[in-house]
C-alpha cells in the first residue's frame, strides 16, 4: 500500500534524515522532499510541493513550536501527518491531535514499528503511542492480557482489520459469514480488552504481526 506515496521527510540532523530516507524509500515510499525544520518545509508547500505523507521528528520536545506544526498542518491540509517525540504535555497532545495531526510516535520506535504506524495512519487512522503522552491522557495498551489464547484464525481477522478490511471484506476472503468475522472481532476485543478496531490495528503494530498488503 505504501507505492507512491509521496513523502515530506523533516528532521533536524543530517544523518538522520538519511537513515529515515533509506527506511522510507526501502519500503516504497517515495520521498519527494527532505528538510532540517517545519519552517522550510512550509516553505517548500508555499511553493507547491503536495506530499501525501509527511515524517516530523522533534528530538527535543521542550523546544517543539507547536504553531509550525499547526502552520504545516493547514499548508498541507490534505497530507497525513506523523510526529516523532519524546513525551508531551496532555494539553500538547489534545492540541496537536485536535489540530488534525494523525500521528504521535515516540522517538525511538523500531524500525518496523514504525513502517507499521505509519501504514494506520495512511489507511485512515489515528494514532496515539502509548508512550508519547507524559500525563494522563487515553493511551492503548500493548500487552497481552496473561490468560488471552489467540487462535490462528483470530491472528488472521487481526492481520486485516490492522490493514483497513471491513468485516464483509474479510468475511469475502475466508468465504465465511460477515456475522462469524463480527465474533471473531469481539472475541478478539474481548480476550486483549481492547475497546475497537483501531486499538486492535495499534496492538497488532505493536506486537509484531506482520500485515498484509492491501490490493
Amino acid at each position: 500500500m505504501t507505492s507512491a506515496i509521496s513523502t515530506l521527510i523533516i528532521v533536524p540532523a543530517a544523518l538522520q534524515r538519511a537513515g529515515f530516507k533509506v527506511l522510507l524509500q526501502g519500503n516504497g515510499f517515495d520521498v519527494m522532499g527532505e528538510t532540517a525544520s517545519v519552517a522550510e518545509a512550509i516553505e517548500q508547500l508555499a511553493g507547491g510541493a503536495q506530499p501525501t505523507l509527511i515524517l516530523v521528528e522533534c528530538p527535543e520536545a521542550d523546544t517543539v513550536d507547536f504553531e509550525d506544526l499547526l502552520t504545516l498542518k493547514q499548508g498541507a491540509p490534505d497530507a497525513r501527518i506523523a510526529v516523532l517525540v519524546d513525551r508531551l504535555p496532555a494539553h500538547a497532545v489534545q492540541a496537536l491531535c485536535h489540530a488534525g495531526i494523525e500521528g504521535l510516535l515516540k522517538i525511538d520506535i523500531a524500525p518496523e514499528a514504525l513502517i507499521g504506524y505509519i501504514n494506520l495512519i495512511l489507511l485512515g487512522e489515528h494514532v496515539l503511542h502509548r508512550e508519547v503522552a507524559s500525563t494522563n491522557v487515553t493511551r492503548l495498551s500493548s500487552q497481552t492480557p496473561v490468560n488471552a489464547k489467540i487462535s490462528e484464525r483470530e491472528i488472521d481477522v487481526i492481520q486485516h482489520v490492522a490493514n483497513g478490511l471491513s468485516n464483509k471484506e474479510i468475511a469475502l476472503l475466508f468465504g465465511i459469514m460477515d456475522g462469524t468475522v463480527k465474533i471473531h472481532v469481539r472475541n478478539i476485543q474481548r480476550k486483549l480488552q481492547l475497546k475497537n478496531r483501531t486499538q486492535v490495528a495499534v496492538w497488532a503494530v505493536e506486537n509484531g504481526i506482520q500485515l498484509p498488503q492491501a490490493a
